[in-house]
Protein backbone atom coordinates (compact mmCIF):
# COMPACT_ATOMS: atom_id res chain seq x y z
CA UNK A 1 0.00 0.00 0.00
CA UNK A 2 2.60 2.57 0.61
CA UNK A 3 4.60 1.87 -2.63
CA UNK A 4 1.60 3.37 -4.78
CA UNK A 5 1.30 5.64 -2.63
CA UNK A 6 5.15 6.78 -2.71
CA UNK A 7 4.18 6.30 -6.43
CA UNK A 8 1.46 8.94 -6.75
CA UNK A 9 3.70 11.43 -5.15
CA UNK A 10 6.84 11.20 -6.86
CA UNK A 11 4.45 11.71 -10.40
CA UNK A 12 2.62 14.55 -8.84
CA UNK A 13 5.88 15.99 -8.01
CA UNK A 14 7.45 15.67 -11.25
CA UNK A 15 3.94 16.75 -12.81
CA UNK A 16 4.10 19.61 -10.79
CA UNK A 17 7.64 20.63 -11.91
CA UNK A 18 8.05 24.04 -14.42
CA UNK A 19 10.12 23.35 -17.44
CA UNK A 20 11.66 26.01 -19.28
CA UNK A 21 11.72 25.40 -23.56
CA UNK A 22 13.83 27.45 -25.87
CA UNK A 23 13.68 27.66 -29.35
CA UNK A 24 15.56 29.68 -31.66
CA UNK A 25 12.20 32.22 -32.01
CA UNK A 26 10.47 31.76 -28.39
CA UNK A 27 10.99 30.92 -24.37
CA UNK A 28 8.09 29.27 -23.19
CA UNK A 29 7.65 28.33 -19.66
CA UNK A 30 5.29 25.54 -19.11
CA UNK A 31 3.56 24.57 -16.00
CA UNK A 32 1.38 21.34 -15.84
CA UNK A 33 -2.60 22.17 -15.00
CA UNK A 34 -4.66 19.46 -13.84
CA UNK A 35 -8.59 20.29 -12.53
CA UNK A 36 -10.54 17.56 -10.80
CA UNK A 37 -13.72 16.33 -10.37
CA UNK A 38 -15.27 16.08 -6.29
CA UNK A 39 -15.42 12.60 -7.15
CA UNK A 40 -11.19 12.48 -7.28
CA UNK A 41 -11.50 12.25 -11.12
CA UNK A 42 -9.38 14.29 -13.58
CA UNK A 43 -11.60 16.74 -15.25
CA UNK A 44 -9.09 18.35 -17.45
CA UNK A 45 -4.84 17.98 -17.68
CA UNK A 46 -2.71 20.07 -20.12
CA UNK A 47 0.25 23.14 -19.79
CA UNK A 48 -0.49 26.53 -19.44
CA UNK A 49 2.37 29.05 -20.41
CA UNK A 50 3.12 30.23 -16.93
CA UNK A 51 4.90 33.44 -18.09
CA UNK A 52 1.17 34.87 -18.15
CA UNK A 53 0.20 34.16 -14.31
CA UNK A 54 -2.69 32.71 -15.80
CA UNK A 55 -4.97 29.45 -15.83
CA UNK A 56 -6.08 30.96 -19.33
CA UNK A 57 -2.69 30.98 -20.91
CA UNK A 58 -3.50 27.21 -22.26
CA UNK A 59 -0.86 26.07 -24.73
CA UNK A 60 0.26 22.75 -26.10
CA UNK A 61 -2.27 19.56 -25.96
CA UNK A 62 -5.48 19.78 -23.69
CA UNK A 63 -7.60 16.24 -22.54
CA UNK A 64 -11.00 17.26 -21.30
CA UNK A 65 -12.98 14.48 -18.91
CA UNK A 66 -16.56 13.95 -18.52
CA UNK A 67 -17.32 13.47 -14.98
CA UNK A 68 -17.50 9.53 -15.42
CA UNK A 69 -14.01 9.66 -16.73
CA UNK A 70 -14.52 8.99 -20.44
CA UNK A 71 -12.76 11.54 -22.62
CA UNK A 72 -14.96 14.32 -23.99
CA UNK A 73 -12.02 16.63 -25.92
CA UNK A 74 -8.41 16.83 -27.01
CA UNK A 75 -6.45 18.72 -29.48
CA UNK A 76 -4.12 21.88 -29.07
CA UNK A 77 -4.04 26.06 -27.62
CA UNK A 78 -1.78 28.78 -28.61
CA UNK A 79 -2.38 31.36 -25.92
CA UNK A 80 -2.67 34.95 -26.62
CA UNK A 81 -4.15 38.30 -25.10
CA UNK A 82 -6.57 41.30 -26.38
CA UNK A 83 -6.88 44.82 -24.84
CA UNK A 84 -9.12 45.76 -22.43
CA UNK A 85 -10.08 48.66 -20.00
CA UNK A 86 -9.33 48.37 -17.08
CA UNK A 87 -9.60 50.46 -13.56
CA UNK A 88 -5.93 51.67 -13.98
CA UNK A 89 -5.89 52.18 -17.53
CA UNK A 90 -5.90 49.85 -20.59
CA UNK A 91 -4.78 46.23 -20.17
CA UNK A 92 -3.88 42.74 -21.82
CA UNK A 93 -7.03 40.10 -20.70
CA UNK A 94 -4.65 36.38 -21.45
CA UNK A 95 -6.84 34.12 -23.72
CA UNK A 96 -6.59 30.74 -25.56
CA UNK A 97 -7.51 29.43 -28.62
CA UNK A 98 -8.26 25.88 -30.03
CA UNK A 99 -5.70 24.63 -32.97
CA UNK A 100 -4.99 22.23 -35.43
CA UNK A 101 -6.94 19.14 -35.44
CA UNK A 102 -9.20 18.52 -32.41
CA UNK A 103 -11.32 15.30 -31.45
CA UNK A 104 -14.82 15.54 -29.22
CA UNK A 105 -16.47 12.48 -27.67
CA UNK A 106 -19.84 11.53 -26.80
CA UNK A 107 -19.99 10.49 -22.85
CA UNK A 108 -20.24 6.91 -23.95
CA UNK A 109 -16.93 6.93 -25.37
CA UNK A 110 -18.04 7.31 -28.49
CA UNK A 111 -16.31 10.08 -31.29
CA UNK A 112 -18.60 12.86 -31.64
CA UNK A 113 -16.36 14.97 -34.22
CA UNK A 114 -13.55 15.48 -35.37
CA UNK A 115 -11.80 18.33 -37.47
CA UNK A 116 -9.19 20.94 -38.05
CA UNK A 117 -9.54 24.62 -36.66
CA UNK A 118 -9.33 27.16 -39.20
CA UNK A 119 -7.74 30.08 -37.81
CA UNK A 120 -9.00 33.48 -38.77
CA UNK A 121 -9.13 36.96 -36.96
CA UNK A 122 -13.08 37.77 -34.55
CA UNK A 123 -14.13 40.81 -33.32
CA UNK A 124 -15.27 41.43 -29.72
CA UNK A 125 -16.21 43.74 -27.51
CA UNK A 126 -14.66 44.15 -24.70
CA UNK A 127 -14.66 47.69 -22.21
CA UNK A 128 -12.80 49.51 -24.46
CA UNK A 129 -14.52 51.89 -27.23
CA UNK A 130 -14.10 50.12 -30.35
CA UNK A 131 -13.48 46.30 -28.64
CA UNK A 132 -10.45 44.56 -30.29
CA UNK A 133 -9.90 41.47 -32.95
CA UNK A 134 -8.46 38.19 -31.83
CA UNK A 135 -7.32 35.16 -33.30
CA UNK A 136 -9.71 32.47 -33.22
CA UNK A 137 -10.21 28.99 -34.45
CA UNK A 138 -13.38 28.43 -36.79
CA UNK A 139 -15.10 24.55 -38.08
CA UNK A 140 -15.30 24.22 -42.08
CA UNK A 141 -16.79 21.75 -44.40
CA UNK A 142 -13.97 18.78 -43.34
CA UNK A 143 -15.30 18.60 -40.27
CA UNK A 144 -17.12 15.28 -39.22
CA UNK A 145 -19.37 14.71 -37.17
CA UNK A 146 -21.18 11.27 -35.33
CA UNK A 147 -24.04 10.26 -33.62
CA UNK A 148 -23.78 8.18 -30.10
CA UNK A 149 -23.87 4.91 -32.16
CA UNK A 150 -20.50 5.93 -34.35
CA UNK A 151 -22.73 6.94 -37.35
CA UNK A 152 -21.69 9.91 -39.79
CA UNK A 153 -24.18 12.49 -39.44
CA UNK A 154 -24.64 16.37 -40.37
CA UNK A 155 -24.79 17.97 -37.36
CA UNK A 156 -27.54 20.36 -36.30
CA UNK A 157 -26.82 24.21 -35.57
CA UNK A 158 -26.77 23.89 -32.41
CA UNK A 159 -23.97 21.17 -32.17
CA UNK A 160 -21.88 23.48 -34.55
CA UNK A 161 -22.48 26.15 -31.79
CA UNK A 162 -21.19 24.00 -29.42
CA UNK A 163 -18.04 23.49 -30.36
CA UNK A 164 -17.45 26.71 -31.99
CA UNK A 165 -17.87 28.56 -28.68
CA UNK A 166 -15.91 26.20 -26.77
CA UNK A 167 -12.87 27.61 -29.48
CA UNK A 168 -11.54 30.61 -26.54
CA UNK A 169 -10.68 30.31 -22.84
CA UNK A 170 -10.02 33.62 -21.26
CA UNK A 171 -9.63 35.18 -17.84
CA UNK A 172 -13.16 35.98 -17.29
CA UNK A 173 -14.72 32.58 -18.21
CA UNK A 174 -12.19 30.74 -16.06
CA UNK A 175 -13.39 32.80 -12.97
CA UNK A 176 -14.96 29.74 -11.10
CA UNK A 177 -13.63 27.10 -12.24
Amino acid sequence: MKIPFYFLILVFIISCKSTKIVSETESISKKTEMEFYENGLLKSIGQIDSDFLSKAARIGLWSEFYENGKLKETGEYKASSYVNCCIHGVCDVIYSYKIGEWSYYHENGQLKAKGIYKIDKKHIETSCEGGDEINIGFLNENWKFYDKNGTEIIPTEKEIKEIEESGMVDEFNMIGN
